[in-house]
């Protein structure tokens, strides 16, 4: 049966800095046929998608790190998949004096329609928060700055960064929290996360909009 292949986007940042492979496949069931390329911001691209409640209960019950996500639906796109995916950072690729064994947890917001990659249909998200636990990428001031990077800011009272189609947040204790779509979907989610895992985690709840600079755990 064929299968359609879901590209799950990371940080471009840490592959070109070789610090680790963040773009993986997760496969789905079959959708539209193959199509053209599109581009992560073209509106034939976006499809509502199905709310998958393994994906919300992942999202609510994850340990390794606060997730802030979207709810069950943002902007009409449905929170569809949640993929966890864990790697090593040896100490060869970062620098420091031991190996770091890091996750990441993909939240994928609606579907897409699939363009014939030569090894079957495959298709990027129109939106997807990506939550890493702490030390998975360097922080925003060690950095280099190249093509495509902006300079570090400050966004709900935690340094920020913006690369291609993602903006990242760097959370207090470590953690980052990437969304990635297009420019003005971006935005709008950005200002809109909040926690989904504070009861888990025994933390306060963060709303849409608030300052994240007291997101750490063990903290009310």
């Amino acid at each position: 049966m064929k299968r359609r292949r879901y590209i799950l986007v990371g940080l471009a940042l840490a592959v070109a800095l070789g610090f680790a492979t963040t773009a993986v496949l997760a496969q789905s069931e079959p959708g539209p046929a193959a199509g053209r390329a599109y581009a992560v911001g073209d509106p034939a691209n976006r499809l509502a998608g199905e709310v998958n409640a393994d994906a919300v209960r992942a999202a609510q019950q994850y340990d390794r790190a606060p997730v802030l996500w979207l709810g069950e639906e943002f902007q009409g796109l449905r929170l569809a998949r949640a993929q966890a995916v864990s790697y090593t950072l040896t100490a060869e690729m970062t620098g420091r004096d031991e190996d770091i064994d890091a996750e990441s947890l993909y939240l994928i917001y609606g579907d897409c329609v699939p363009a014939d990659s030569g090894d079957g249909p495959s298709c990027v998200p129109p939106l997807q928060v990506i939550v890493r636990t702490a030390n998975a990428i360097p922080g925003a001031h060690s950095i280099e700055r190249r093509d495509g990077f902006s300079s570090p800011y400050q966004q709900r009272g935690v340094t920020a960064m913006n690369l291609q189609t993602a903006t990242t947040l760097w959370l207090p204790g470590g953690s980052s929290v990437t969304v990635h779509a297009d420019p003005d979907l971006r935005e709008a989610a950005v200002a809109a996360l909040r926690t989904a895992n504070h009861e888990a985690l025994g933390i306060g709840e963060v709303a849409g909009g608030r300052d994240l600079s007291r997101l750490v755990l063990g903290r009310p």
